[in-house]
């Protein structure tokens, strides 16, 4: 979810590239594709993402407190890949070739983090979709650079369900200013039977120790994602930034492009699907963090999944997809 991606990260992608693409891609969950005409330019024709690498976070990370880890949101930084987990307020920390990890401070406790960011100068914001049950305004939580909690602040973002808010985060600075754009998890920032198409992203800047909203942006009509679960931004070094964006119940990723002056989203927009099964179905049902490792190399961190296998087996895990050539 950081718009930098950092050069260590991309020396080590070399590896990944050499490696063979697993499982075949087919059609969208949501709409009948000829993979024959796949061009990325809608989500019915969207193309298929190819598997680089994953692993179960339970192998790479110690688990004596935590039976499964219900991965919340990914970040790419200084060349690690640092992963959010609702149920616990530990941050994993994980090598880009995803043979070592190691947990952060803090405890077993649920964090209700629902994204993970990094900034430019070495600290993390994780977001937190609602204070509690009680209180519906959004929260975001500042880290260090070793991910120890520094302090929690309120957002002017108020939700009508606890755990129908925000659902993706990522930091930018523009003009000295510190921005967290933060993606609502329904379209319309309603309710999950809000009509596709309605996608929107809050751009929030700190004032007076808490997040105000700035601009409200819209996501391009043709995003219809049945909800929307992170993003993440890649500087293009023209002023503007590649925008990622992922979809758990679609299984799916757009990228389009970000303009801050003023504030949009648009295109041209590329729609990608996540691996299908060799009969074409759906087996990446859980997907809900985003990040860059390069121009054409993401990371992405997946919940735990409740649908059965294939879903399982895909689930609770970290994976390194590369768009295709």
């Amino acid at each position: 979810m950081s718009p930098f991606a950092p050069s260590s990260c991309a020396l080590g992608m070399a590896a990944f590239l050499l490696l063979s693409a697993c499982h075949g891609g087919a059609d969208d969950p949501l709409h009948s594709v000829d993979a024959s005409v796949a061009d990325g330019r809608t989500l019915s024709s969207a193309i298929a993402l190819q598997l680089v690498s994953e692993k179960k976070l339970s192998k790479l990370l110690p688990n004596k407190d935590i039976d499964q880890y219900e991965a919340s949101g990914v970040v790419a930084s200084g060349g690690m890949l640092y992963v959010a987990s609702d149920n616990s307020n530990r941050i994993a920390a994980i090598d880009t070739a995803l043979d070592q990890g190691k947990l952060g401070p803090g405890d077993a406790g649920e964090s209700q983090y629902e994204a993970l960011t990094a900034t430019d100068d070495g600290r993390f914001f994780a977001m937190i979709e609602t204070a509690s049950v009680t209180d519906e305004r959004a929260e975001i939580a500042e880290l260090d650079s070793g991910t120890a909690l520094l302090t929690r602040a309120f957002t002017d973002a108020t939700f009508d369900h606890p755990n129908k808010g925000f659902e993706g985060l990522a930091f930018l600075r523009v003009a000295g200013t510190e921005y967290l754009l933060a993606l609502c998890e329904n379209n319309s920032c309603k309710n999950d039977d809000s009509p596709a198409g309605e996608g929107r992203i809050k751009v929030l800047t700190k004032v007076d120790g808490s997040w105000s909203t700035q601009a409200s942006l819209k996501l391009p009509e043709a995003v219809a994602f049945l909800n929307y679960s992170d993003l993440a931004l890649r500087d293009d070094g023209d002023g503007g930034f590649t925008a990622a964006v992922v979809s758990r119940k679609s299984s799916a990723l757009w990228l389009g492009k970000l303009e801050t002056s003023p504030w949009a989203l648009g295109g041209p927009s590329t729609f990608y699907t996540f691996p299908r099964t060799d009969e074409g179905g759906v087996q990446y049902c859980s997907v809900e963090g985003i990040t860059f490792l390069g121009p054409t190399v993401l990371a992405a961190a997946s919940d735990k999944s409740d649908d059965g296998a294939p879903c399982t087996d895909e689930g609770s895990s970290i994976h390194i997809f590369q768009l295709p050539q």
